[in-house]
């Protein structure tokens, strides 16, 4: 019913219809109109308040109208009524948020938006408000349809259901259902119509089709083309009246509103292909917009082959498009709306495109947030001048303050130009560019800065469309390996630059948008090879002067390109790119020659001084031959080179930046979010390679040629890397030595084993600043993924390892955290700082290395070689689950347990289990014994798996093997069964065909029977964990397999160490500090080195009074049957009260009071308990 008073309203606008709207969405809406005239002003009047809904004594929904005066499609008029809902929330602070209706009485259009304040952390400042806007047409020819859908279908019952229906993920889902079947329309007709064409090439054919149209949607938006707001839509009504079902609209009336009308000079008469316009048409093309830029050149490969739309399928799809409202504004961080803005499509296209190379869209908020912490850390690195951190966050961020208290940071007029000018010349790339979303953040950003620093100083900067185009021109540069893929993003940046374009510019004799063609380029980021040769990024550093004049000629070249100044075609530019680098090249041979040919010299030299210089056959070859075999093999490959590149030449980074490389030696900032592919996946994107073993083999080899110190030719890198990995070698390599590297992307390089090698090089050779993680909100929904954000400095050769990485785990979304006061806090934290809005954990780079590396195996651990890193490898640590993902009452245990805890290898010693060698001959069955009857003496009770014990202490009557214990040679076992079973043995194979006793785990033995002289442990500990947990006491004589540990300690230290060591507690302590997972079900596979540095509660502080204790002999449940926990309850864990079993209460209560813990924090233990194991059990289930 409301659907259909909200279409009622549409049809025929009055304001008392709204009243029966909100009364059919909530029955807890009270009409109470009230006149609020304090509010007119020269572009609003008649306020009115129609009523509230209250959801809740403290949580109401206030409900106003008012009449624009000036109509409401000027942006300024847009910006005024948010300031407008703005300060009528405030002076209503007893609602939460309000609806706002602005109305057109002329044109019958309404603006119907939400306003909300958002909470700055845990406290409402009714200073950080959000807006979300649906702009409602009475046009017929405007469905407002997911305005009908969302509005009129969606739930009003709550505040946080009422902010769903404004919700742009929502809306976004539905436009992309729909314009993804309209797409697929249109691919298949192109396919049909066009038998020559594939299925590859047709969908980046119409995709180049609908970019266009939707640009051309933006352009009549603004009334660029006959004054018209639906000129395009008129154009095709006209075409079908003359020419019903001819399938001629692409090629006689598209084409050449594209190819001329747009792509020349006001003023001239369109003459491309037959047609026959209409006067008024003709006059409309002939003063569109000379919009140039690219996007309306022809594209070879796509626009000369004269492919086929045939006019069903462009209708319905424009029926589709123009059904919906355009903006043409970006959305900003608090005000979005909820139609075609170029964010909207950036998200659409990413979606449409992208899901199979595994790139998503990075919403608007970490974009912004990542962006703004970029440039504070790349100023404050790079300016001359002593600025403060502090004077940056307050310019970059705002204050979690009044409006009207917001700072600017107080900047010297000096240190205002300084930061003014190196704004003005940074250099920024995105080498996984997608639609462009990070370079589109830095232009709004920047453009934001250097208006304010511009503003305070006095300089006049008024024109934004021209500082907008010097940041692109000047600063952005941006890389993608999929040709439509470069096309969204030129859109999104035209776009960004077309909605400042001032409405006189449409007259423009000049081309009004620049060329893109040397900002963002297609190309493999990653992998660059001219033939068979790879190249890293920074090869041919020895440039000398005169190619060096030539890169500045040639930058100013791509600058009057940029800027449409140049008759130059783009392939005449590339080739002023390649006849540079050949100059390179050839300066390189040139060189290498002139070695060659001084040591051949030098050789003869040396033999006329000699004394058999006189000799007739003394051998002439030179004295440096394998010196000159290596320069004459490199010059080949120069020539080589120079050959190959005009063949095939890839992206080569410093050809197409070469103005970026020469003159700074890199970028100042590398930016991005790289794709998400999986190890398994990793293929050439290009689709040159086709081998995906070979193509990962070339990945490995750039990443030793980008950074040939830290990875030598014999180094390893593991093969389970996700793409992603290499984005960050290769991102690093593109920076100069004073830029910052910023990333979001999958944090599991944080905890897997593939992602140690990444850890190692980081905290050797690149400075880590922050690594931030959010624990309210993940990044992306739509990707199966938990994000990270990284910012890392250049890499350096060798880092100050003393200075803190600091790993920041936000506990309220971004919006609501980001604030300078917060980010301050950050900066300046010395140790580990928590509260309610985040928790910031400051580690050594050196701490870190020295807990993930790991010293070869002795019989003791303890007992390592000198030299700390002298030897042994770094094999990772569990950064994420550490610094990032453990929960609070992990840190409160460690502060609380200072002097109290200690590491398990401290006060014991943790050794192997049984490594038998072959297992099917040293384990044997209660049957097999019987069999063989193998005497007593040489077979001890074992555990070879963890299934087999149920309680603590180890009942032998549990176990299913018997260990073969033999030390006694062959002469020794004369007349035993013993000797049979060893004698059968060496006849047996295993299935690849080698004779047991020849298997190299046994080959290497005395006798290869013999395992040696075994000592009973006090304790055995499981490495492989899942949701049961328990440290067996061994009070029977039982030996383990190696799947489980030895702990030895003293008989004194024996029952403390073991109550310690089943306390729920030690199960926090595993989930956090092993990092090693094995195989399904979530196992945890704590390696030998992570269980002796496991931190316990010291067992000397285990007074056990009375029967506090646990019940050794019963069976061990669960964790969370022992915890008292369901974890598929409807009831959140964190929300549930603990029952542990009475034991374990007992028990815990032992180490809850050594660490003198609080009522809550007891129970918080239990619950972070259960969340780890269950978040860790039920992620391997959903795989």
């Amino acid at each position: 019913m409301s659907k259909e008073i909200l279409q009622d309203i549409i049809n025929d606008f009055s304001l008392d219809k709204f009243g029966r709207f909100f009364r059919e969405k909530n029955r807890s809406f009270a009409s109470r109109q009230e006149s609020l005239n304090q509010y007119n002003d020269d572009s609003f009047k008649e306020f009115n308040k129609i009523g509230e809904i209250k959801f809740s004594e403290t949580q109401k929904l206030l409900i106003i109208t008012s009449k624009a005066n000036n109509g409401l499609i000027e942006r300024s008029g847009k910006k005024a009524q948010y300031e407008k809902a703005k300060k009528i929330l405030k002076e209503h602070q007893s609602c939460e948020a309000g609806i706002f209706v602005f109305y057109d009485t002329a044109r019958k259009n309404f603006r119907f938006s939400l306003v909300y304040d958002q909470p700055i952390g845990t406290k409402r400042t009714f200073s950080n408000f959000r807006r979300f806007t649906y702009f409602v047409s009475s046009d017929p020819e405007v469905t407002n349809k997911t305005f009908l859908t969302q509005i009129g279908s969606g739930d009003f019952s709550t505040l946080e259901k009422v902010k769903a229906a404004f919700s742009l993920q929502t809306v976004t889902d539905i436009f992309y259902e729909e314009f993804f079947k309209e797409y697929n329309k249109l691919v298949e007709a192109v396919k049909k119509e066009n038998k020559e064409i594939d299925n590859e090439k047709s969908r980046d054919f119409v995709l180049l089709f609908a970019v266009r149209t939707i640009f051309l949607g933006f352009i009549q938006k603004k009334g660029w083309i006959g004054n018209d707001e639906k000129f395009i839509q008129r154009f095709f009504k006209e075409y079908e009246a003359k020419h019903p079902g001819k399938n001629l609209f692409y090629e006689s009336w598209l084409s050449p509103l594209f190819f001329e009308a747009l792509n020349t000079p006001v003023g001239r008469k369109t003459a491309y292909s037959k047609n026959d316009f209409s006067p008024e048409t003709e006059k409309n093309l002939q003063m569109a917009p000379y919009l140039n830029g690219g996007l309306f050149k022809e594209k070879p490969g796509y626009d000369n082959q004269d492919y086929l739309i045939p006019d069903k399928e462009i209708k319905s799809f424009y029926e589709f498009l123009f059904s919906h409202n355009f903006t043409i504004e970006e959305n900003s961080f608090e005000d979005e709306d909820l139609q075609l803005n170029p964010e909207f499509l950036g998200i659409i296209f990413e979606r449409l495109v992208n899901k199979a190379n595994g790139a998503v869209y990075t919403p608007r908020t970490e974009v912004d947030l990542m962006c703004r912490l970029t440039l504070v850390k790349w100023i404050e690195k790079n300016s001359p001048l002593p600025v403060s951190t502090a004077n940056l966050y307050e310019l970059f961020f705002r204050e979690g303050e009044k409006e009207e208290d917001q700072k600017q940071g107080s900047f010297s007029e000096k240190e205002t130009k300084e930061i003014i000018g190196l704004l003005e010349n940074i250099t920024i790339c995105d080498p996984a560019v997608g639609s462009g979303a990070f370079l589109v953040g830095m232009i709004l950003v920047i453009d934001e800065i250097e208006q304010n620093l511009k503003t305070k100083i006095g300089l006049k900067d008024n024109n934004s469309f021209e500082r907008k185009k010097r940041i692109i021109g000047q600063s952005l540069y941006g890389v993608e390996v999929k040709e439509w893929a470069v096309w969204i993003c030129q859109l999104r940046l035209w776009l960004s630059l077309f909605i400042e374009a001032p409405d006189d510019m449409k007259n423009s004799l000049e081309p009004i948008l620049p060329s893109l063609d040397f900002k963002v380029r297609q190309g493999d980021s990653l992998v660059q090879r001219i033939g068979s040769k790879a190249f890293p990024v920074l090869g041919h550093a020895q440039i000398d002067e005169s190619v060096k004049r030539k890169v500045t000629l040639l930058k100013n070249l791509k600058n009057e390109y940029f800027g449409n100044k140049t008759a130059l075609k783009d392939w005449e530019v590339k080739q002023k790119e390649i006849a540079i680098y050949n100059e390179i090249l050839q300066s390189e041979i040139k060189e290498k020659q002139n070695k060659i040919h001084n040591l051949k010299n030098t050789g003869k030299n040396l033999e006329l001084f000699s004394d058999d210089a006189l000799k007739p056959n003394q051998n002439e070859l030179p004295l440096n031959k394998e010196q000159i075999e290596q320069l004459e093999n490199e010059v080949n490959e120069l020539e080589e080179q120079k050959h190959n590149i005009r063949k095939d030449k890839p992206l080569i980074w410093n050809i197409e930046f070469a103005e970026v490389f020469v003159e700074k030696g890199g970028f100042d900032i590398v930016i991005g979010n790289p794709p998400y592919v999986r190890q398994e996946d990793i293929s050439d994107p290009t689709g040159k390679i086709r081998d995906k073993k070979q193509y990962k083999a070339f990945l490995e080899e750039m990443v030793k040629l980008d950074f040939p110190e830290s990875f030598p030719q014999k180094a390893k890198i593991n093969a389970q890397s996700d793409l992603y990995t290499y984005f960050y070698i290769r991102g690093l390599r593109l920076l100069n030595n004073k830029g910052i590297h910023t990333f979001i992307c999958s944090n599991s390089w944080l905890d897997v084993g593939y992602g140690a090698w990444l850890q190692k090089f980081l905290l050797e050779r690149a400075p880590v600043e922050l690594i931030i993680d959010n624990h309210a909100k993940r990044s992306f929904k739509a990707a199966d993924v938990n994000t990270i954000i990284s910012i890392i400095h250049a890499p350096v050769k060798k880092p100050d390892n003393s200075k803190p990485i600091k790993f920041v785990a936000f506990k309220k979304p971004f919006e609501e955290a980001i604030f300078t006061e917060y980010l301050l806090q950050i900066e300046e934290a010395k140790e580990v700082v928590s509260n309610d809005i985040f928790r910031v954990y400051p580690k050594k780079q050196i701490e870190l290395l020295e807990e993930g590396w790991e010293y070869p195996e002795t019989d003791s651990p303890k007992q390592l070689l000198k030299g700390k890193f002298e030897s042994g490898s770094y094999i990772g640590d569990k950064w994420g689950g550490k610094y990032l993902r453990a929960p609070d009452i992990f840190f409160t245990i460690l502060e609380k347990g200072k002097g109290k805890l200690v590491k398990l290898g401290d006060i014991a010693e943790v050794r192997f289990g049984i490594k038998t060698g072959v297992n099917e001959f040293f384990y044997l069955t209660d049957a097999q014994t019987k069999e063989w009857k193998i005497e007593k003496e040489f077979l001890k009770p074992v555990i070879k798996s963890p299934k087999e014990c149920k309680s603590i202490l180890i009942n032998p009557k549990d176990l299913k093997y018997k260990i073969f214990i033999c030390n006694k040679s062959k002469e020794e076992l004369k007349g035993t069964n013993a000797l049979k079973y060893i004698q059968w043995g060496e006849k047996q194979k295993t299935e690849d065909g080698i004779y047991w006793k020849d298997v190299s785990s046994v080959a290497g033995r005395k006798h290869w029977w013999e395992i040696g002289i075994r000592e009973y442990p006090s304790l055995i500990f499981p490495c492989g964990i899942r949701e049961r947990f328990i440290t067996y006491v061994n009070e029977n004589n039982i030996l383990a397999d190696k799947r489980l540990y030895d702990i030895f300690i003293s008989k004194n230290n024996k029952t403390g160490l073991s109550l310690s060591l089943n306390a729920t507690y030690i199960v926090l302590m595993i989930e956090i500090q092993s990092h090693s997972y094995g195989g399904g079900g979530g196992l945890i596979d704590a390696t030998v080195i992570e269980v002796e540095k496991l931190t316990i509660l010291n067992p000397s502080l285990f007074k056990i009074n009375g029967n506090r204790s646990i019940n050794v002999n019963r069976e061990i449940k669960s964790i969370f049957e022992e915890c008292g926990i369901d974890p598929q309850s409807k009831n959140p864990i964190e929300e549930q009260e603990p029952k542990p079993l009475h034991d374990r209460a007992e028990l815990d209560k032992i180490v809850f009071d050594a660490l003198d813990l609080t009522k809550d924090e007891r129970k918080e233990v239990y619950r972070a308990v259960c969340r780890l194991v269950w978040n860790r059990i039920s992620k391997a289930k959903s795989v």
